[in-house]
């Protein structure tokens, strides 16, 4: 109890000490795939944690990846492999498939040059081959010669004739109803 707490008194320092001292999150990464030591990996996780994203420790990263709209929300595997200038959007999903009876088990293997759209999940063992572009929500399972495009599928618009949809947000704060309406919640008449 008493390392919990003494731990996270010291951890934004010692992430703080770590980005200075290895010059990135990057360089952090590679040092701790040379020589591990238990204080930075906890340090390493947490600077993830910290920002709702996993970039497994033994992913292999050829370069520094750009991450246009920051690092939140990125899952990268611990067996992903990426390649050089790989251009990863906010909420992407580098994902292994490891159920039993899969078709393509493992992690993905990333060619240099991929972009990732918002949202994209890339799953299984497959090959995401050099320059390929995944837009955004796109889910690959499949492999991707190099110089391809995944897009997901065409949006369908749904309608209701003549009925209004009622799309007011509603929720529960400390067992009071409330309604958002006008730019703020308001308490929700009873019914």
């Amino acid at each position: 109890m008493l390392k919990d707490l003494i731990f996270g008194i010291l951890r934004p320092f010692l992430t703080a000490y770590a980005l200075i001292r290895y010059g990135s999150i990057w360089g952090l990464k590679e040092h701790l795939m040379r020589r591990p030591s238990k204080l930075l990996r906890l340090t390493y996780g947490h600077f993830f944690l910290q920002r709702g994203s996993f970039v497994g420790l033994t992913s292999e990263i050829a370069g520094v990846p750009c991450f246009p709209h920051g690092i939140q929300g990125i899952f990268i595997s611990n067996t992903a492999k990426l390649g050089k200038d790989v251009v990863i959007f906010q909420q992407v999903t580098i994902g292994s498939n490891n159920l039993p009876d899969t078709k393509k088990p493992g992690s993905p293997t990333i060619g240099n040059n991929v972009y990732i759209g918002v949202g994209a999940k890339v799953i299984g063992g497959i090959t995401i081959g050099d320059n390929c572009r995944i837009g955004a929500n796109a889910v690959v399972y499949e492999d991707m010669p190099p110089n391809s495009v995944a897009v997901c599928a065409a949006t369908r618009i749904i309608s209701k004739d003549g009925e209004p949809l009622d799309n007011t947000y509603r929720t529960t704060l400390d067992g009071v109803d409330y309604v958002f309406q006008d730019g703020r919640l308001h308490r929700a008449e009873p019914s």
